[in-house]
């Protein structure tokens, strides 16, 4: 095989390192093991930042096995004292989130700049 995909950029903004999903969809296994171990990455080489804003603008759809991930990334953000926020969610994924009561349990926010600036 060729060169892996890249899932996720990362830019910094503030007191915030801002994930970009890549993908469009987060629905194959080897997508969201690779998306997940570069999310979980970003945690780890986060140094000093404080919060951790993952944009979803480009996802329109989301597997379960997605949403097991983002709740491991949340825990692990926890251990290491940074705040997980979520953005730009696509209204088809974001009524997942509820019916999931993850809405309750994760900080979601409308916009990437809401995220990047809410109150830790």
């Amino acid at each position: 095989m060729g060169a892996s995909k890249v899932h996720t950029l990362i830019r910094y903004e503030g007191d915030a390192a801002i994930v970009d999903c890549l993908d469009s969809k987060l629905n194959e296994e080897l997508t969201i093991q690779s998306w997940g171990e570069e999310l979980t990455n970003s945690i780890e080489n986060i140094g000093g930042y404080k919060r951790l804003v993952i944009n979803f603008q480009n996802v329109k759809f989301m597997s379960s096995s997605a949403l097991r991930v983002i709740i491991t990334l949340n825990s692990r953000a926890k251990a290491k004292k940074i705040v997980l926020f979520l953005c730009a969610i696509n209204p088809d994924i974001m009524e997942v989130f509820k019916i999931t009561k993850l809405d309750s349990i994760l900080k979601i926010r409308a916009t990437e700049s809401e995220a990047v600036h809410s109150k830790l």
